[in-house]
């Protein structure tokens, strides 16, 4: 894993409260609401708001940082 994956996990870690375990599994499961169980309210509300948005989960998406992870989740 490179050392840019790692931090970036590390940082998500950190703001949600929740292992990098957690994180890979449930983007591999698709279970992303369960990271957002330690989140504040207004984090999770913004959280959901891109992902109820196709064009904004499209920008998500096709962002550097989200193209690194799926490769990541995809080697697995």
């Amino acid at each position: 894993m490179s050392e840019n994956i790692n931090n970036l996990l590390s940082q998500l870690s950190k703001k949600l409260g929740v292992s990098s375990n957690e994180i890979t599994s449930a983007a591999q499961n698709g279970d992303v609401q369960s990271l957002l169980k330690n989140a504040d309210s207004e984090e999770a509300k913004q959280f959901n708001a891109v992902l109820s948005n196709p064009e904004k989960t499209k920008q998500v998406l096709n962002s550097p940082q989200a193209k690194a992870i799926m490769k990541l989740l995809s080697d697995k």
